[in-house]
């Protein structure tokens, strides 16, 4: 089970610290000069500067995330994790049961990301964390762990330097090169946007997405499996040693005159290490909203409202659905060349021409919250926020559209209505989103039927049953050499796109529920994504099987 561990502190640990007078300002700034010459945290430099103590540092660290210290117990219990000495000397922690069956993990950082990470992977329960001195956790470690941690090393949960060295060589053999090049090349041909290496007890499964569905490719013989992975560990510049923690890394590269990004993704299994490869072609994306399969009526309307001097404007849809790349035709809709844009990703997936791109990189703090502070004073006209995941990065995305801004993001909902419920209950108070929320386009992607197969099928009613709308004609793909034996090739979106007017906006500040809401907006004339896919497969674009599988949900508009 997986632990999320938020802190709702937002002041900086110096200004903590100089707030309970444990720090003057002219040694916050030396520490912050220090700092930009060594990668260590702010906290353990001021200590290892001298200007503040190991209890000071604790005591601040727990006022600044608002998580308790550790005070011992002694029924507590010291539970081993499959953590190495060496680990344990970077990243000092203990794990502790209560009496109340809470596990409790002891940290001397809280702040660092590789131990929750860890934490997370090798627990495997849900945990609370508490700060305490390293000093403590160091003692309690050696007085608990000191024979498990020896079983560990000698266990083999890390691979050795010969290890390591017989990893590389087998990667850098000429037959592995040339499979994992063949791999990706195959991959990016069949127009493939994922390659997943999943390791099973039999072997490895190789698998691409094309179109948002995965088929299999095949599974290579069991003796390659460790060098396919280490080969691609070794092209994005990985730790191939590392197999207990998730890494993520990159390639750039090369394949038929194409400029390829490949974004990889590892992740340690009972089997061994999966790998997950996204696969973007720099120069496949067309930012032209013609091209997204937007109604006329929709489309129209959506570039009304993107190009208005303030605002904000939702894309909502599950991972995968297209949100990024309509907010990028957006931008380049409105990048007319006389505005500023700015946006904040994670990650970035394109870059785009006149547009300024901000990269979130939680490892050293710079997260959309952050980054949106940044923004606002580097004088935008449009602000894009990858995602709105929290009610920080929600307030300043409302507060810098009540200032003048148009504000783009995301949210992860099923369709629109449920996009004012979410935002609502991130913690926007309803009075603010009636006075800043514009429209909201909640989309799918739906696989388009091949032209080169495409026969009739019958008639939608034949299939459905008895329908509000005119009866029509539907076709599929049968299936040819085009289309691998799919019957599908390319994806076209269905969409549905919210005005806020005034009659949504009463509901919002009369605090309806969804149903109502959706009544209200039904009322004017608002259509569901799935009366779109009706339209899509009246016109041949797609199949109604298609339709019903990514609108599951959509109607009843759970979030």
């Amino acid at each position: 089970m997986h632990t999320s561990i938020i802190f709702p502190g937002k002041q900086a640990i110096g200004q903590v610290l100089i707030a309970e007078g444990k720090l003057q300002q002219n040694q916050l700034e030396r520490a912050l000069a220090h700092q930009s010459t060594v990668p260590n945290r702010i906290g353990e430099i001021l200590i290892s500067l001298g200007f503040v103590s190991e209890e000071d540092m604790v005591s601040a660290l727990s006022e600044q995330l608002a998580i308790p210290i550790y005070t011992p117990d002694p029924d507590d219990e010291y539970l081993p994790v499959n953590f190495t000495k060496m680990f344990h000397r970077e990243h000092p922690m203990a794990l502790i049961k209560r009496r109340d069956e809470k596990n409790i993990l002891l940290l001397s950082d809280p702040l660092d990301g590789d131990i929750i990470s860890a934490a997370n992977v090798l627990i495997g329960e849900p945990f609370t964390v508490q700060v305490t001195l390293e000093s403590k956790i160091k003692k309690i470690v050696d007085e608990n762990y000191g024979l498990v941690l020896d079983e560990v090393e000698e266990a083999g949960l890390v691979v050795d330097e010969a290890d390591v060295d017989k990893l590389k060589d087998m990667a850098s053999e000429a037959p592995v090169i040339k499979y994992v090049n063949n791999l990706i090349d195959t991959a990016v041909n069949r127009r493939a946007s994922d390659i997943h290496m999943e390791p099973f007890e039999d072997g490895l499964l190789i698998r691409f997405r094309v179109d948002g569905i995965l088929q299999d490719y095949e599974i290579p013989p069991a003796s390659m499996q460790p060098a396919i992975i280490s080969r691609t560990k070794l092209l994005a510049a990985l730790d191939i040693a590392e197999r207990r923690l998730p890494q993520d890394g990159k390639i750039s590269l090369r394949i038929s005159g194409k400029e390829i990004d490949l974004r990889v993704s590892t992740m340690p299994t009972v089997h061994g290490e999966g790998v997950v490869i996204r696969i973007l072609e720099k120069g496949n994306i067309i930012l032209d909203m013609s091209h997204l399969g937007m109604r006329a009526n929709i489309e129209k309307r959506f570039q009304e409202m993107v190009s208005l001097p303030d605002g904000i404007i939702l894309v909502t849809g599950p991972t995968g659905s297209g949100k990024t790349t309509t907010l990028y035709c957006a931008l380049n809709h409105i990048n007319s060349g006389n505005n500023k844009i700015i946006t904040i990703e994670d990650p970035v997936e394109y870059q785009l021409q006149g547009i300024n791109q901000i990269q979130v990189r939680p490892e050293i703090n710079l997260t959309f919250a952050k980054g949106l502070r940044s923004i606002v004073r580097q004088d935008p006209d449009v602000i894009m926020i990858g995602e709105i995941r929290d009610l920080e990065t929600a307030e300043i995305a409302v507060q810098s559209s009540l200032t003048g801004h148009m504000v783009l993001s995301t949210l992860h909902t099923n369709d629109a209505i449920s996009a004012v419920i979410r935002m609502i209950d991130i913690g926007v108070e309803g009075f603010l989103l009636v006075s800043s929320l514009r429209g909201i386009m909640a989309q799918r992607l739906v696989r388009r039927i091949c032209p080169h197969c495409k026969e009739k099928r019958g008639r939608v009613s034949d299939f459905i049953g008895k329908i509000d709308a005119e009866d029509f004609e539907m076709y599929e793909g049968k299936g040819c050499q085009k289309c691998s034996g799919s019957g599908y090739t390319g994806r076209v979106g269905l969409y549905e796109f919210l005005t806020m007017d005034n009659a949504i906006n009463r509901g919002i500040s009369k605090g309806l529920d969804l149903i109502e809401l959706r009544n209200i907006a039904e009322k004017q004339g608002f259509e569901t994504m799935f009366v779109d896919g009706l339209l899509k497969v009246s016109e041949g674009l797609t199949t109604l099987s298609e339709v019903m599988r990514v609108s599951r949900g959509v109607e009843v508009g759970t979030v």
